[in-house]
């Protein structure tokens, strides 16, 4: 997999706020999901509805390019 420009601007701003991303309820988790595959966040089911997603060192590698 490839990544985008979209992604890159997604793992951008995770890592600088942070590097997490909490998100609740029913949501679209697909920008985020593209960025587990790609090995940039790590995501950990809080919950039945609740995911937090952590940048991994490739994220913030990848968030300084």
């Amino acid at each position: 997999m490839s990544e985008s420009n979209d992604d890159l601007k997604l793992i951008r701003e995770i890592v600088a706020h942070g590097g997490r991303k909490y998100t609740a309820g029913l949501v679209d988790r697909t920008r985020y999901q593209r960025l587990v595959d790609l090995g940039w966040l790590t995501a950990f089911n809080l919950n039945m509805n609740d995911i937090e997603y952590v940048a991994t060192e490739q994220g913030v590698a990848a968030a300084a390019r």
